[in-house]
């Protein structure tokens, strides 16, 4: 017996905002950019953050041009040089300078596919986002004062459990901010025991430890949600407890200034150290154990491993202090 095929809506059958491929021109497709690249990154799926910070790095890339008289898609690679010096001349960190050009060359590689320009002239501009010495001692906890950090915050109110595990999660899980503020209570999988991840870049589960899980629980059973403010991610995990958002989810601005007050009463906060400081814990910590860069790949979720072999590098400086050879007895 033959299947009767499933009708299509046609609803479903019309393409929304469509611009026929023959109207696609230099013109047009700097006018229409966000619509176009929209469709080529992450399988056309992708995060609201991610488009704000690609399009916010795009604009500011076409206002260079502009300034310059440059039409972005007669750009040659020489002269897209010149547009990277500029942002290294604005003294921007390395990871915001090597995220700004990502943005631009998936621009290009929009046009690239539309077939508008034969070759990317961003595609081998970059910059050394991640040297071994961006990382030092100073970035990190080690075992002990994790430990202290961890109870130095109370148990006994709602404010401070939610940001002990938030802790938890970066030091021990090496969440990024940006994940725990993406954690929607449909991510954990209680029975499996897994949390998957709105990732920066991509997803992936983690398989947290039974203390971080259980102390997760904890602080969902307590914490206050008003089910009139969820959002596109769904029902939040960590919510506020201001009175402008409270059941709301909490933003990435209150968790660093909360994470950070707990890094200041436990005398850790200094210039230039963040919360992100506790994801370099999880990672020194976990290579100090297994001396393992895969490992630490692997729960970090890291693209590269030579990003990862940063850590590597500040345990083989630590263990080795090689001018411990230099002999001063003269013997």
């Amino acid at each position: 017996m033959k299947k009767t095929p499933t009708a299509i809506p046609e609803a479903f059958m019309a393409i929304p905002d469509y611009i026929p491929e023959h109207e696609i021109n230099d013109t047009t497709f700097v006018l229409n950019y966000k619509k176009l690249l929209e469709r080529y990154l992450s399988h056309g799926k992708p995060s609201e953050d991610t488009l704000r910070n690609y399009y916010s790095s795009i604009d500011n890339y076409l206002e260079w041009c502009r300034y310059n008289k440059r039409h972005p898609l007669r750009i040659t690679e020489y002269e897209f040089t010149y547009y990277r010096d500029m942002l290294i001349r604005l003294k921007m960190k390395k990871s915001s300078i090597k995220s700004k050009l990502n943005a631009v060359k998936q621009f290009y590689n929009a046009a690239l596919k539309l077939k508008l320009i034969s070759d990317n002239p961003a595609k081998d501009i970059g910059i050394k986002a991640y040297e071994p010495n961006d990382i030092s001692p100073l970035k990190f906890l080690k075992l002990e004062q994790l430990k202290y950090l961890l109870a130095k915050i109370p148990d006994d109110n709602e404010d401070a459990v939610r940001d002990k595990t938030i802790v938890m999660l970066m030091a021990l899980e090496g969440l990024r901010t940006i994940e725990v503020y993406r954690m929607s209570t449909t991510d954990i999988d209680w029975k499996i025991k897994t949390i998957y991840i709105h990732g920066k870049g991509h997803n992936d589960f983690i398989y947290p430890r039974d203390d971080v899980l259980k102390y997760l629980y904890k602080y969902i059973q307590q914490r206050y949600v008003d089910k009139n403010k969820y959002d596109k991610l769904g029902e939040p995990i960590f919510t506020s407890l201001s009175n402008r958002n409270k059941g709301g989810r909490m933003d990435r601005r209150n968790i660093r200034r909360n994470i950070d007050k707990w890094l200041s009463l436990a005398g850790f906060k200094k210039a230039g150290i963040s919360c992100h400081m506790l994801r370099h814990t999880c990672g020194t910590l976990l290579y100090s154990k297994t001396k393992d860069l895969q490992v630490v790949k692997q729960v970090l979720r890291h693209s590269d491993v030579n990003i990862t072999s940063k850590y590597a590098h500040v345990f083989s400086q630590m263990d080795n202090r090689y001018t411990s050879d230099i002999n001063l007895n003269n013997k």
